[in-house]
């Protein structure tokens, strides 16, 4: 169990949310990373934060606030304009996965709005349940693991296309490269298959280990493989070619796991 219990490290902020924020316990302790860690507060609601809430490290939108005279605890904010925005986004990946005139041009979520998604989605409502639903809902959360393994999918095919074209130029040591860079989109988006949406790249091999059992333990070894020899290219090309054809099998069981996604080919020219 975690360390604080996020009401207890929220009691000063609660009694200043409005009727018409969201107040959530985000973070490692709720998306699997670290479960005795102390939990993050994240904070949505129109216009600027509630009066008493105030930075004391710089003007970011994640820092350090104290509430009141408290003790600081690590708190975020985002404006419910802003997520009205997202919002349209979302509305727009949702139309590309039935419209092919659209996927052409298919939207992104930038590692920001997919960390936001992500904690919306995990964390653990303290405040303003009714409208935490509403913003859940109208963001598509339930669909955000389709979103996020169409992505890296996307940019997997683009960064295979390049490892191809690095290999037809004779590119060896460069082709080897951009197999670690197909082995982190797919493991990106072979832990999206199991609905696991944490975007922090530095945390996906230990969420592989957590997700092992779903992913398989032969498709894990694999994308772990293409992660650990790629910079090498080691074996001229025959061996990256070889592994290739590891990463499309891969691809290939990420859209079975997903047969909706709006994913191209693995070998269709893509820009990430």
């Amino acid at each position: 169990m975690r360390n604080d219990d996020p009401k207890t490290l929220a009691r000063h902020i609660v009694p200043l949310v409005r009727p018409s924020d969201v107040l959530l316990a985000v973070g490692p302790a709720f998306d699997g990373r670290d479960p005795w860690a102390a939990p993050q507060l994240l904070l949505i609601g129109p216009g600027q934060p509630p009066r008493g809430v105030t930075a004391t490290v710089g003007a970011m939108r994640w820092g350090t606030y104290s509430v009141a005279g408290s003790d600081p605890v690590r708190l975020g904010f985002w404006t419910s304009q802003e997520l009205a925005a997202i919002a349209e986004t979302v509305e727009h990946l949702a139309l590309a996965a039935r419209v092919p005139a659209v996927r052409a041009h298919f939207p992104r979520l930038d590692i920001g709005t997919r960390k936001l998604l992500h904690d919306l989605r995990r964390g653990e409502v303290l405040a303003g349940a009714s409208e935490a639903a509403v913003w859940r809902e109208r963001l598509g959360l339930d669909q955000l693991h389709l979103y996020v393994a169409a992505i890296h999918l996307r940019r997997f095919a683009a960064r295979r296309s390049q490892a191809e074209d690095l290999l037809d130029d004779g590119d060896i040591e460069d082709a080897g490269w951009m197999l670690s860079e197909c082995g982190a989109e797919l493991l990106a988006a072979l832990l999206a298959a199991t609905g696991e949406t944490n975007p922090r790249r530095h945390w996906h091999p230990r969420l592989l280990r957590l997700h092992e059992k779903t992913v398989g333990a032969e498709d894990a070894a694999c994308v772990l493989r293409l992660l650990r020899q790629g910079p090498c290219g080691r074996g001229g090309a025959a061996a990256v070619r070889a592994a290739l054809r590891d990463a499309d099998r891969l691809h290939a069981g990420v859209l079975r796991r997903c047969p909706s996604l709006p994913a191209p080919s693995a070998r269709s020219s893509t820009v990430a």
